[in-house]
């Protein structure tokens, strides 16, 4: 009978979350992970052809928890409450989120990835296109590579920006004030849409 792996491959993702989330990309390394995982280094390999897959898979991992709490409003025409759930998303999940807002996805994968990794990340950018193009959609608005910018722009960057000051340090800042996050972020959101063609 084949022996049940003491580690499975969430362990050591959520070991790389947690250690991007405290010290960047720079402080994942294979040794770091396997200790933070309480599993020896090579227990890894078994799972991960890399520290770019494992990574990536984590990367993935922050994505997609962010998409299923926007994608559902955007697919409604919902702005104003995608980025409201997106900014409690990130209140609420402060390690995913500090991976995803203060970090892109180059700066955690620099070398190839498996396919069915590459697969995973291709279609949960997909959903986010097509969850931008919906609102679009809802709005009668023509879906041209500035519109989309535009709306990119409302729903993800601008309030990414907003919460970056919350999300910095080891620990989120209680000093900021997520309503004036939101609400600064809804402003920029509101003007940003105000320009689509």
């Amino acid at each position: 009978m084949a022996r049940k792996a003491e580690f499975d491959e969430n362990t050591f993702i959520l070991a790389a979350i947690d250690l991007v989330a405290l010290g960047g990309p720079g402080a994942a390394t294979m040794s770091a992970i396997a200790a933070c995982a309480g599993a020896p280094t090579g227990s890894i390999y078994h799972r991960f052809s890399s520290r770019s897959a494992l990574l990536g898979a984590a990367w993935l991992h922050a994505l997609t928890a962010m998409t299923n709490e926007v994608l559902p409003r955007l697919y409604d025409g919902k702005d104003d409450q995608a980025i409201t759930s997106l900014i409690s998303w990130a209140a609420q999940n402060p390690t995913l989120a500090r991976v995803i807002m203060l970090y892109g996805e180059n700066d955690l994968i620099d070398d190839a990835l498996p396919r069915a990794l590459h697969k995973g990340l291709s279609t949960v950018n997909q959903k986010l296109g097509a969850g931008l193009s919906a609102l679009l959609k809802h709005k009668n608005k023509a879906l041209t590579a500035s519109n989309l910018a535009l709306v990119n722009f409302a729903i993800f960057d601008g309030p990414i920006a907003a919460m970056k000051p919350f999300l910095r340090g080891k620990k989120p800042s209680p000093a900021l004030d997520l309503t004036k996050c939101q609400a600064t972020a809804l402003a920029c959101s509101q003007a940003s849409l105000a320009l689509l063609d």
